[in-house]
């Protein structure tokens, strides 16, 4: 498999996976997703149980592989945000599943309608490191500190000033649901996580989940390094506003 991949849509892999790394100081690997209607050629299937659809985010960070729809459905959660079609013993679970969590305050049992899945038909998701990527990734997941936020959030626009004011958007439980709005609006989503995802992940609590859909990322390096030396002047500039007031008060 090579370890270069160059997609039909123009995103060098391993120049994103650069960008992103040196920029944002990532601390784990970024991984891609692709879903596709049948396991590509010289991509390995993956073999054994996962307790998650979240859980296979880290196992990405190895290598590269295929995982049928078949091995996600041990979450309904993660099988319907990532828009699988379930058997009727299958939704019977999720539904059993909203109404446990309706009950101990959790959700809103009204909620279950308007969780999103990511559209299309699939047969499953090839998952593996960014910079390993041999096929065009529908979205990338960057575990990612403040900081990394402030960073993306800047580069990609969403915190411009404009009469929307819409902003990086930003969301909870189930942590997986903002891929499917990442995917859905061809934008960038940040989840701070659910309980579910920090313990099927294993996730340092002060990290959280950037998602970025394939028809930002060309350019993302270039924005992201632009922000980078932006936010470099202006801490310059902070940096003697606070030593002059501290030098006034002395």
């Amino acid at each position: 498999m090579p370890s270069r991949a160059t997609s039909t849509g123009g995103v060098d892999t391993q120049e994103l996976s650069r960008g992103l790394r040196d920029t944002l100081d990532l601390r784990i690997r970024p991984v891609a997703l692709a879903f596709v209607s049948a396991k590509p050629e010289g991509i390995d299937a993956f073999e054994g149980e996962v307790p998650s659809s979240c859980a296979f985010w880290r196992r990405a960070e190895e290598k590269v592989f295929f995982a049928p729809a078949a091995a996600h459905m041990n979450c309904a959660i993660g099988a319907m945000t990532m828009g699988f079609s379930m058997s009727e013993e299958q939704q019977n679970h999720l539904m059993a599943l909203v109404g446990q969590m309706g009950e101990i305050g959790y959700v809103d049992p009204a909620e279950a309608a308007n969780i999103p899945s990511v559209p299309g038909e699939k047969e499953g998701i090839v998952y593996g490191p960014l910079e390993e990527f041999p096929i065009e990734p529908d979205v990338v997941l960057a575990w990612v500190s403040g900081r990394g936020a402030m960073l993306l959030d800047e580069a990609t626009g969403a915190s411009r000033w404009t009469p929307e004011l819409a902003g990086l958007a930003t969301f909870g439980r189930p942590s997986c649901a903002a891929v499917a709005v990442a995917v859905r609006a061809s934008a960038p989503a940040f989840s701070v996580g659910c309980s579910g995802m920090r313990i099927f992940t294993g996730i340092d609590p002060d990290l959280n989940l950037a998602i970025l859909p394939r028809d930002i990322l060309t350019d993302l390096p270039e924005r992201l390094a632009a922000t980078q030396r932006a936010n470099e002047q202006m801490a310059e500039y902070y940096t003697e506003q606070k030593e002059r007031f501290a030098s006034a008060a002395s």
